[in-house]
């Protein structure tokens, strides 16, 4: 009987799952893409691949999943996205797109969402790349001043941050997700 107990209570410890913080659960819902740093401006320039359209996010807790929608220009043409991570150690989320990436969320307001990617590609590059979303009309100085700062620790210099937030493309693809027509 004290086997079988045994067995249960290993079987109960290797099933459970830890508890996503609540961080985490509450980022659910559209976010759009405001501000966005890389020490490698090829890959968030003009139809580069990190520079993401932010329309939402995701998070399915009992899976430890999230899901990640965004536009990227592909060739000058708006490609919808959706990336699938799973939640691991320390919550960071591995994903695979272009290569392999850990994605963390290093802080989240009812406003912003700042994070931070790293990714390894399949030619061996190495590219960190900082994203600030924002939700809701409201974007604080201090929210701003705290991308630029972990930009910074990145190793991300000042001239290598782009706005998105009021750019043509964030335009099209608003009108494109209400059903307007372009042009």
């Amino acid at each position: 009987m004290k086997i079988l107990l045994l067995c249960l209570i290993l079987v109960l410890a290797c099933d459970a799952h830890l508890p996503l913080p609540n961080v985490l659960t509450q980022i659910s819902g559209p976010w759009k893409t405001l501000y966005v740093s890389s020490n490698n401006l090829d890959k968030i320039g003009e139809n580069g691949p990190f520079r993401v359209y932010m329309r939402g996010i995701n998070v399915d807790a009992p899976r430890l999943k999230m899901s990640f929608n965004f536009y990227v220009k592909v060739d000058g043409e708006c490609v919808e996205k959706s990336v699938e991570g799973s939640l691991g150690q320390d919550n960071l989320i591995n994903t695979g797109y272009e290569g392999d990436n850990v994605f963390q969320v290093v802080e989240v307001t009812p406003n912003f969402l700042l994070a931070y990617d790293f990714n390894a590609d399949d030619q061996g590059g190495m590219t960190k790349t900082v994203f600030f979303f924002g939700i809701g009309p409201g974007v604080h100085k201090e929210d701003v001043a705290k991308f630029k700062k972990l930009s910074s620790e990145k190793g991300i210099p000042e001239e290598n941050i782009i706005y998105l937030g009021d750019t043509a493309v964030s335009r099209v693809v608003f009108l494109m997700e209400s059903g307007s027509t372009v042009g």
